[in-house]
């Protein structure tokens, strides 16, 4: 029974660190969209709205169609080939 307990407690504590590491995210999803021109992996948002960052490499994450993530960024002036959504600058990223 305590082991039980331990294997429910544990998975608890590290199915809520994610969230709470990035406090005040929104949830996105990656899209490749390197198909149209000057386009590049993007994120979609809930609403359907896009962000485009200018600083994606910045973190360790597998860049793969569809993944979930939790993200904080900061809309910035830029221009932008791809025009599909704000361009952003991420500040925090973290895997779902």
């Amino acid at each position: 029974m305590k082991t039980i307990v331990f294997l429910v407690a544990l998975t608890l504590f590290f199915s809520c660190k994610k969230d709470q590491s990035c406090p005040g995210s929104v949830d996105a999803k990656l899209r490749n969209l390197t198909g149209l021109d000057g386009c590049g992996w993007v994120f979609e948002l809930n609403d359907g709205a896009k962000l485009e960052p200018v600083n994606l490499l910045d973190f360790e994450l597998d860049l793969v169609e569809g993944k979930c993530v939790y993200l904080k960024y900061e809309e910035i002036e830029a221009g932008s080939i791809c025009m599909v959504g704000k361009t952003v600058s991420i500040t925090c990223l973290v895997e779902k």
